[in-house]
């Protein structure tokens, strides 16, 4: 009688082996179908919206607050973009505004609307701007929730980063005036 329950636990033994092997494989493509994604952001922001971004955006906030004419956010509300270089500035910051633009990497820098509708759809159906940068355009929300607000733009700078000067990196960044 012993030597029959033996013979009989193998296949209790072989169906529990498998049920768990089962569960386990379950566990794993569900652990795997909900990181991917996430993988997949954090490669696709990678270079957007750092630390070092946020800087750059930042002094390039401050320059356009403290030396752009008027006439710049003028155009800005007509055209929901402009694009600024150092001869936008007044005359008395444009070595300070050369200097940042150096000393950065700035290839770049926008002035935008704070509703980012009207650059965005620019940017996409635009032949002249490089894939990165309309990757970039397409990721940013388009803050319509505070677009009523008057003097609220954005500024986007696009620059080369510190660590692979070869990637363009991208940063944004509000202003309030």
């Amino acid at each position: 009688m012993k030597l029959l329950k033996k013979l009989n636990n193998r296949g209790f033994m072989l169906v529990e082996t498998l049920i768990t092997t089962v569960f386990i494989m379950v566990i794993f493509s569900l652990i795997y179908t909900n990181l991917m994604p996430f993988v997949g952001e954090y490669e696709r922001m990678e270079n957007y919206d750092t630390v070092e971004s946020v800087y750059v955006a930042h002094w390039a906030r401050k320059l356009v607050l403290d030396g752009l004419p008027d006439s710049y956010f003028n155009t800005v509300k007509t055209n929901g973009y402009v694009k600024l270089d150092a001869n936008s500035f007044n005359a008395d910051i444009r070595d300070l505004v050369n200097g940042y633009l150096i000393a950065n990497g700035v290839e770049q820098i926008y002035l935008t609307t704070y509703n980012t509708e009207k650059f965005k759809n620019y940017v996409s159906n635009s032949d002249s701007f490089e894939r990165d940068f309309e990757e970039y355009i397409a990721y940013l929300p388009s803050y319509k929730n505070n677009a009523a607000k008057q003097n609220y733009y954005r500024v986007i700078v696009e620059y080369h980063g510190y660590l692979d000067n070869d990637v363009n990196s991208y940063g944004t960044i509000e202003v309030i005036r």
